[in-house]
């Protein structure tokens, strides 16, 4: 399975892919812990120290990782999707919307986080 991160849509689609797939090894390649881990210490109005970023983005990982083997994957074949243009944050971290139609007729509509590190893109955070 060939997965690309070299616009933001690919690496959304890439990590959507993965899942799918159920290539946890991808799963974890498409995703910013780092990044995740310093919005939610942001938003908790905790001091954003190197230990306290290592840690949280370690249990970010476990945590998806506990998830995924407690609940399985969830599936992304067959879905549609449409996307929001992208819009700057700060340096490096980016956010767009994505809607996902499915052919029950469910539609999703999410924030991704995103950043851009070394040309190229990974999904921080999804809301």
């Amino acid at each position: 399975m060939e997965y690309n991160y070299n616009t933001p849509e690919e690496a959304i689609i890439s990590l959507e892919k993965a899942y799918s797939n159920k290539d946890l090894e991808n799963i974890i390649a498409s995703k910013d812990f780092e990044t995740e881990a310093k919005i939610i210490l942001h938003r908790s109005n905790i001091a954003l120290t190197k230990e306290a970023i290592k840690e949280t983005a370690e249990l970010l990982e476990l945590s998806l990782i506990d998830h995924l083997q407690s609940n399985g994957y969830p599936n992304f074949e067959d879905v549609k999707r449409k996307f929001s243009d992208l819009r700057e944050i700060e340096n490096n971290l980016y956010f767009l919307y994505e809607t996902l139609h499915y052919d029950d007729g469910e539609s999703y509509k999410n924030k991704i986080f995103l950043t851009l590190i070394n040309n190229k893109w990974r999904v921080a955070m999804t809301e």
